[in-house]
């Protein structure tokens, strides 16, 4: 894999000579609903940005997700297709006769394929005619070659990655993975394909000035005033360490009582359930504020007003959720199982800690007592955002990777 100095010089030599970009590329992703974490609003957020600097750019996608966050992009056009559910098969691999038709007849209008996800069947079917009418495709895992995430339905996985799986990734262009740690994950399985890192990329617009928001979300939640606000703002999902956060908590709240814990998404009911009992248990439930999934302003008006962000993840290939959070300025707390830690680390833009309960309660307490740190620190997490995530230098990286392997003539 080549050095981010090598991205650069190829975007410059595609641009220096002032030609036009003339490049059409299709996004496939299974669903693109809001809920479903940044990963998604990530992919939205980089199709607007490529349409931007001249990238002819469209989605394709599904309506398995069919509740009220999906995240439609502004500009970019978006084609979605029904589902066909089947007994015998996981709901992931549900058929998409709409989906599979479309890209049979119209996958060979663009230059290249963007797919994004494994062990679905809109990734399948899109890899399958990519390779069919030879179109360059570049693959996103999004994390399911991590080890954490092959260990859920292993033997399943295994079959699935001989079966299908290795030709798609062994085929592609490029296989998309957006850390070093998960590219190093993934490596491990030796299925011989071709790396492109590229990192997720954010809109800062909507960062630049949440000022006039401070003090929204404190009003809608009164019992918030006067309170330092410990925030988790992410999928409700058992890999993101609620478990281990409830019980730093618990061990907070014997000390103080001047915090109050906001928890803030959505996931499965089940889960949702498993949570609430723990709250109880814990005897958390009068300090914490269950808001559901959030997003637009009622989303910038909690990150305006929280102090702190927590996410103690068992795996997480990348982190959008902590992006975000530094984006908007807060210190953050995350899990060395958080794939950029070590960037954390090295801006000094938060703490991170193992999978402890002690070793979080005592950071959080850390951070809540000492103003001046919890200031540096979002003053560093704002830096290492725009020097490494803004999404329009994450575009440019991106029309880099695709110019690399685009048939001859596609771009003019």
């Amino acid at each position: 894999m080549a050095g981010s100095s090598f991205w650069q010089s190829l975007w410059l030599g595609i641009t220096a000579s002032g030609e036009k970009i003339n490049m059409k590329v299709l996004h496939v992703i299974p669903f693109l609903s809001g809920s479903c974490g940044g990963p998604v609003q990530a992919v939205t957020q980089l199709c607007q940005e490529l349409r931007n600097q001249g990238v002819e750019t469209a989605i394709a996608t599904t309506t398995i997700d069919q509740d009220k966050t999906r995240v439609i992009p502004d500009f970019v056009p978006v084609y979605s297709f029904g589902r066909q559910f089947c007994s015998i098969l996981p709901s992931e691999f549900a058929f998409s006769l709409g989906l599979k038709h479309w890209l049979k007849r119209r996958s060979g209008e663009f230059d290249l394929l963007h797919i994004h996800y494994l062990f679905t069947y809109p990734s399948a079917v899109a890899c399958h005619y990519a390779r069919k009418y030879k179109i360059p495709y570049i693959i996103r895992p999004a994390g399911m070659l991590d080890s954490f995430s092959l260990s859920k339905s292993a033997l399943r996985k295994k079959i699935y990655i001989f079966l299908l799986e290795k030709k798609n990734l062994c085929r592609a262009s490029a296989v998309h993975f957006t850390s070093s740690e998960e590219m190093c994950q993934a490596e491990r399985l030796r299925l011989g394909y071709q790396s492109a890192l590229v990192p997720l990329g954010l809109n800062l617009e909507r960062f630049i000035n949440l000022g006039p928001l401070k003090g929204e979300f404190r009003k809608r939640y009164p019992q918030t005033i006067n309170k330092k606000i410990i925030l988790f703002l992410s999928r409700l999902d058992p890999k993101k360490g609620l478990d281990i956060l409830i019980a730093a908590l618990k061990i907070l709240a014997v000390k103080r009582d001047d915090f109050i814990f906001v928890l803030a998404g959505s996931g499965d009911k089940n889960y949702e359930k498993f949570l609430s009992r723990a709250l109880v248990s814990a005897g958390l439930t009068e300090i914490c504020v269950l808001t559901g999934f959030l997003e637009g302003s009622e989303k910038s008006a909690l990150l305006a007003d929280a102090d702190v962000f927590v996410l103690p993840s068992y795996d997480e290939n990348f982190g959008m959720a902590v992006v975000e959070a530094m984006a908007a300025r807060l210190a953050v707390i995350i899990s060395n199982r958080v794939n950029i830690h070590k960037l954390i680390e090295d801006y000094r833009a938060g703490i991170v800690t193992g999978l402890n309960a002690g070793e979080i309660a005592f950071a959080i307490e850390r951070i809540i007592s000492d103003e001046r740190l919890r200031l540096e620190m979002g003053a560093q997490g704002e830096r290492l955002v725009e020097e490494n995530f803004n999404v329009k230098k994450i575009a440019r990286q991106m029309i880099a990777v695709y110019s690399q392997y685009l048939r001859p003539g596609d771009v003019s």
